[in-house]
């Protein structure tokens, strides 16, 4: 398995003992030294890697190649497959392939252990493992029959190691080591085993290694003794006169003597490796005492200190400019890959010359290996490839959008089978949220997902790019090329942590015909670069009474519906740099308004433009341990008051701004969610004030920092004016402003129309029509007179305006028809539906259950999801936007099945569900709860017919992406009850019947809460085991299952406190508790750190264990913390363990 020969071991394999014992002699060994060697150098990063750097230096002074992880895997190399292809160059390097495993406690610790992955690849690739060991350490079993080389005397000892590993004295103690006589013996032993030998299983190995320096690990030689592998090892380790030829050359017995020293003179100044003839080795092979060497070896020692040059370091900028890289993307993010390859070419990077889809282009490459662009010739995506991989360490420059990667028709799918097949490495960079191929679904990517500009919020076609974030982007980009980046995929970490929401497609939308708004904009710059401490106002009065010196830390913009405040808030996160991070609370998406979440989306976004932040958050109690357990209230602190009071101000920003936008949606009272029915065992939705990001908005900013600043957009309802008084009067309430709001409309119309094909309109006719736009209008009818029109038939709200060019533009409404337009808003709707659904019949047949449906879904609906819902076939579907017009639009999603149908504004489903205003179109919310209700119900029991726990299962993601039929799993389990329960059907209370005694259905539930809520309600902080017991006991009736998490300080670990039976004579509840341990991998177990095993079963955080044991019924209903949660955990190392 490990390289030797099987007929060569097998045909010597004997009883322990039928040899003769070994002698003491000397023997002159004539070798022919082998070819360059390719080796593998596996160790851990730990205080004994000196020991490694200098193996590995001298092995390359020996001729040899040796292959080490901090000069291989650069930013943006994955990992697992960077390793896995150092092992694969090993094997196919054949005989002539070694993997020299540095044995100590660190690289081998479980489950985590730096070397483990290593060995077990190795392993199942039959690759030679030559085990080295330098500190006391367990092997993995792959290798476990293997015999090693002993070099635990050659490191300072067990006192020693008491010291920090990064002090001087320790550096110092390390490299005096390596030039004792002791280690430079044995290391010339290693070079020697390791050029003749292929395995350790060699027979020659203990006449070169010494059997004093070879060793079985513990437990071989009883669990293995009786096998014919057990015995042939042991053998091995028996002194013996034969010596075996090794390949690649012969091994010649020349002569004996009593005492040989060994007079290697071609390998004394790293030359044992020559072009041909043979070397001379005679060599003193005492069994039982150490090799003396005959050479100068004291200038060849190397610390780590000494290949630090070789390391990334000072010169890893100077070798990423050597690196050839090449751009892989789709069409609708080539002008993003046109800009990165500018910069990175003026930055000195070598970069293939990219080109549009469809131009032709020849790409020459000069004598230096740099590659320009000329008009000619195609310049295809393979000569990009190829030209990257002539040299090492070509990277590929990746844009995940899911045109480019999505399966199975992804435009770079082939780019990155091929990258690989040419070794190539990726530097993945997120464009748009996408599904990452499972093949470098590791590598660490760079979030670029605000970059670019979107045609009509369609992501399949972008426009322009968004310099002003491009920019802030662009140096993390060059950083990461530069291998200053980390490489343990923290922005993946943080993302899976803190499942940021994604609003590019909507701001893209919002922003693609913005216009005006400069007097806004004015105001904000004005607040932004204005102290924090001036009791001045911007309000629209000038007798409005002063604001609180806090309170000018918050710019509050307030409208009514249809203003265009979210357009406002769109444009504003685009041009303004100081907007760092935002939330847009969506008055159709119900996730939106979920305050925990948009606490962590800004976090997350933060960490992606404060690398101080970051470092706060990644160096600071584990996010894995805080995350789940924390309430709202920490939440806030410690991931906003906490790391923003910590940190310097950033020197790129003199103010820095977080912006909500729909703020009026973040109080649970408005969210429609605060119905839905609560879950068994716990409320799903805490309703008061200290859980309320808005009521607890005042009393945040006044704890940020004075450089820190909020943006707040809200509609004027009285529960938003009662929370935010602290605030008032706003900044701007745009209703105020009337002159200003007249003149961004009628700048809008003008250049919107001014666009529009107008030599085709017959002015004359419309002229001719009683237009009457201004008194005593004699003039020819023309722009300005239809600007005219439409602005004040709008009544100063964009949307009107937005709407009527809508319509001219797609061709239903004309210009000379503008006399027909009537005044406001829901009166234009009234036309609207009225000339579009002019057939009656077919309004309720194909469009009023569609409307019924939107109003009443509590999330945006897949379309494919939707057709389902609504029975629809194949035809319908492919037909729904023609059939719905222009005031609603279908939104590119990930794939086909997961576009998402959107009204143009909320205020269209507002309008249809208001019966006096909308007439005949009235649409009944109650008829698509039931829809949405009787789907869910028949979707359940189809789908648990086929698998009684497919909801079980599933894994409830809190930002699912791409997978239509998943998403539409968890809409189910989030949504069935709370439909039905609003609908009026007669039978739909028996349904919720029967979803509320579905266990499986419950638990579903359960899961899905615990998963979005984290475990902060059941989390009852620092209390005692007898104070854990109390509140179960409390709970009655007694129920086998009721549970809470508690930390416990005794064990200074986490426990899950239980109740495991019930008594059955006095029905009294008996309790268990399971200690919950925090692994130092960051993982946890059941098992205690010491005993974890490789069979042991890890949780990548405290919310998995919760779940997985709900899923076995040990954990059913959680009892909820009522009192202050107490934090505090003892650091009294004394208190022993008595859980």
């Amino acid at each position: 398995m490990h390289g030797g020969s099987a007929t060569r071991l097998d045909g010597d394999v004997g009883e322990q003992g039928s040899q003769p014992a070994a002698t003491s002699c000397v023997h002159t060994l004539r070798y022919t030294p082998s070819a360059r060697l390719k080796i593998f150098l596996s160790y851990g990063h730990d205080r004994f890697q000196a020991l490694a750097f200098h193996l590995k230096a001298q092995l390359q002074r020996r001729g040899h190649v040796v292959w080490l992880d901090i000069e291989k895997l650069s930013a943006g190399i994955d990992w697992e497959e960077g390793i896995a292809g150092g092992l694969s160059w090993v094997r196919d390097a054949g005989q002539d392939g070694r993997v020299l495993l540095v044995m100590t406690p660190h690289a081998l610790r479980r489950p985590d252990g730096y070397c483990l992955n290593e060995v077990a690849r190795a392993a199942s690739l039959r690759l030679n493992i030559f085990p080295v060991m330098v500190a006391e350490s367990v092997p993995p079993p792959s290798i476990a029959m293997l015999p090693f080389f002993d070099m635990r005397d050659c490191v300072p000892g067990e006192a020693e190691q008491a010291l920090a590993k990064e002090s001087s004295e320790w550096r110092d103690l390390m490299k005096g080591c390596l030039e004792t006589p002791t280690f430079l013996d044995k290391a010339e032993r290693l070079y020697t085993m390791l050029d003749l030998f292929d395995s350790m299983t060699n027979y020659g190995v203990p006449a070169v290694a010494g059997l004093a320096n070879l060793s079985l690990f513990p437990g071989f030689d009883s669990a293995h003794l009786d096998t014919p592998r057990g015995n042939s090892v042991r053998r091995l380790l028996s002194p013996s006169l034969s010596v075996s030829p090794s390949r690649g050359g012969s091994i010649l017995l020349e002569t004996s003597a009593e005492e040989l020293t060994l007079t290697d003179a071609n390998l004394q100044n790293g030359e044992g490796v020559s072009g041909g003839g043979a070397d001379m080795l005679a060599v003193n092979f005492p069994p039982a005492s150490p090799l003396n060497v005959d050479k100068d070896v004291s200038g060849v020692a190397t610390t780590a200190e000494d290949i630090a040059h070789n390391t990334p370091g000072e010169d890893a900028t100077v070798s990423s400019r050597k690196t050839r890289y090449v751009l892989s993307y789709d069409g609708s993010c080539f002008v993003l890959a046109q800009q990165i390859y500018h910069d990175l070419t003026g930055a000195g990077f070598s970069v293939y010359p990219v080109s549009s889809a469809g131009s032709s282009s020849e790409v020459t490459v000069g004598s230096d290996g740099s590659a320009t662009i000329a008009t000619g010739e195609h310049s295809s995506r393979e000569d990009g490839l190829q030209w990257a991989s002539a040299e090492k360490d070509g990277k590929v420059i990746l844009l995940l959008t899911a045109e480019s990667v999505g399966r199975p028709h992804g435009v770079s799918l082939n780019d990155v089978s091929a990258a690989m097949s040419a070794g190539l490495g990726f530097v993945p960079l997120l464009v748009r949220p996408c599904e990452i191929p499972l093949s470098i679904c590791r590598i660490q990517w760079l979030d670029m997902t605000d970059c670019l500009h979107y045609r009509g919020g369609d992501s399949g076609t972008a426009t322009s790019l968004n310099t002003l974030r491009y920019e802030s982007r662009k140096g993390q980009l060059i950083s990461a090329l530069e291998g200053t980046l980390d490489h343990e995929g923290q922005q993946a970490r943080l993302f899976s942590l803190l499942a940021p929401f994604n609003f590019q497609r909507q701001i893209s939308q919002l922003t693609e015909r913005f216009v005006g708004r400069e007097w806004l904009f004015e105001q904000f710059q004005q607040w932004v670069q204005g102290p924090t401490t001036s009791s001045s106002s911007l309000s629209t009065c000038s007798s409005a009474p002063a604001r609180e010196p806090t309170s000018r830390r918050v710019f509050w913009v307030v409208g009514q519906i249809g203003s265009g405040k979210t357009s406002v808030a769109a444009q504003m996160i685009q041009r303004c740099p100081e907007i760092a991070a935002f939330h847009f609370a969506r008055q159709e998406d119900e996730q939106t308004h979920n305050a925990r979440r948009c606490v962590l989306s800004l976090a997350y976004q933060l960490t992606t433009q404060l690398p101080e932040y970051a470092h706060y958050l990644q160096s600071h109690e584990p996010l894995e341990e805080m995350v789940p357990v924390a309430s709202f209230v920490e939440l806030v602190s410690q991931l906003l008051l906490g790391p923003l009071n910590a940190i310097a101000r950033p020197t790129t920003y003199r103010s820095l701004v977080l912006l909500i936008d729909g703020i009026e949606w973040l109080i649970p009272a408005l969210s429609s969610a605060s119905s839905m029915p609560s879950l068994s065992g716990g409320s799903l939705r805490e309703t008061k004030d200290e859980e309320c990001l808005v009521s607890m908005l005042p009393a945040v900013v006044s704890r940020l920092p004075d450089w820190v600043r909020v943006v707040v957009l809200s509609r004027e309802d009285p529960p938003v004016l009662s929370k935010l008084h602290a605030f008032e009067p706003a900044d701007v309430i745009v209703d105020h402003f009337h002159q200003e709001n007249d003149q961004d409309i009628r700048r809008y119309l003008n250049l919107s129309l001014s666009k529009l094909p107008l030599s085709e309109v017959d002015f004359a006719e419309a002229s001719a029509q009683n237009v009457d736009v201004v008194p005593d209008n004699n003039h020819e009818f023309g722009l300005e007179q239809v600007v005219e029109l439409i602005a004040r038939r709008s009544e100063g709200l964009f949307l009107y305006a937005v709407n009527v060019v809508q319509a001219i533009t797609e061709g239903r409404l004309r210009l000379h028809e503008l006399a027909e337009l009537p005044v406001g808003m829901g009166a234009y709707l009234q036309q609207f539906f009225a000339s579009h659904f002019s057939d009656h019949d077919m309004y309720k047949r194909r469009v009023r259950p569609v409307l019924e449906v939107l109003c009443a879904a509590y999330e945006p609906l897949p379309l494919a999801t939707l057709a389902r819902v609504l029975e629809w076939d194949v035809y319908e579907q492919r037909d729904a936007n023609a059939v719905l017009g222009s005031l609603f639009c279908i939104e590119a999603g990930y794939d086909a099945d997961s576009q998402l149908l959107r009204p143009f504004h909320s205020s269209v489903l507002d309008w249809v569900q208001d019966s006096s205003s909308s007439g005949d179109f009235f649409v009944d919310v109650a008829s698509g709860h039931e829809r949405l209700g009787r789907w869910a119900a028949h979707e359940y029991q189809t789908l648990t017919r086929t698998n009684a726990f497919e909801f079980v299962n599933l894994n409830y993601e809190l930002e699912t992406t791409g997978d239509e039929k998943l998403k539409a799993k968890i809409y189910i389990v989030r949504n069935a009850c709370n439909h039905l329960m609003q609908a009026h059907g007669g039978d739909c209370m028996q349904l919720v019947a029967a979803f509320a005694a579905d266990e499986k259905f419950q638990l579903a539930r359960r899961l899905l809460h615990v998963r979005a809520a984290g475990l902060q309600s059941f989390f009852h902080g620092d209390i005692s085991r007898e104070r854990a017991q109390e509140l179960l006991a409390r709970r009655q009736p007694h129920r086998v299952g009721s549970f809470l998490i508690r930390y416990t300080s005794r064990q200074r670990t986490y426990c899950a406190s239980f109740v495991a039976a019930l008594d059955e004579a006095t029905g009294n509840p008996k309790f268990r508790h399971n200690l919950i341990h925090h692994l130092d991998n960051g993982s946890y177990s059941t098992v205690a750190p010491a005993a974890v095993t490789e069979k042991t079963i890890l949780y990548p955080d405290l919310i998995s264990f919760v779940e997985q044991y709900q899923r076995k019924g040990v954990l059913t209903a959680p009892v909820a913390r009522e009192a202050p949660l107490n934090r505090e955990i003892s650091s009294n190392a004394d208190e022993k363990p008595g859980e």
